[in-house]
């Protein structure tokens, strides 16, 4: 996301405003949940993420979820905890989880405020950059291991390999 700034105005504003403004500028479409979250959609290298942030106040925290629209069974939950594990070694900002009660694999990432402060367009921006990044990083590995059975292992495996050389 290339946004540029103007937080100075920002700063009185509503910590998801800012977000709002972030997606204005990318000219992202986007609406208000019942929960007062602000989900949005964008494309990613593998499908269309749903996204959504969380203004948690009592905590002084932004949150941002993404949704991968994978879900594992009961059945694949135990292989699914350990691609966890060996995929969030890899992932310097946010983490991934599977939710308990209905096996939804999400992308989670959050910013811890100073009291009163507000987050910048850019960071906010940032936040959105690494859960699309991760997203697009990862998501063969859950797909392989949810999909196509392949054992933690080797979905890790078939989405690290790097590229040598130029085309």
């Amino acid at each position: 996301m290339d946004t540029q700034p103007d937080d100075d105005v920002l700063l009185a504003l509503d910590p998801l405003e800012v977000v709002e403004h972030v997606l204005a500028a990318e000219n992202l479409t986007f609406d208000r949940t019942e929960d007062g979250d602000l989900a949005f959609a964008l494309t990613g290298d593998w499908k269309d993420y749903e996204l959504w942030f969380a203004w948690r106040p009592e905590a002084d925290c932004l949150q941002l979820c993404l949704s991968l629209d994978l879900r594992a069974s009961k059945t694949k939950r135990p292989g699914a905890y350990e691609l966890l594990s060996m995929i969030n070694q890899r992932v310097w900002l946010g983490h991934f989880e599977v939710w308990t009660d209905d096996g939804e694999v999400v992308f989670r990432h959050a910013l811890a405020l100073p009291s009163g402060e507000r987050p910048t367009m850019a960071q906010a921006a940032s936040m959105i950059d690494a859960a699309v990044e991760a997203a697009d990083r990862f998501y063969p590995a859950f797909d392989f291991l949810l999909h196509g059975a392949k054992t933690p292992d080797e979905a890790m495996a078939a989405c690290m390999f790097e590229t040598v050389g130029q085309a």
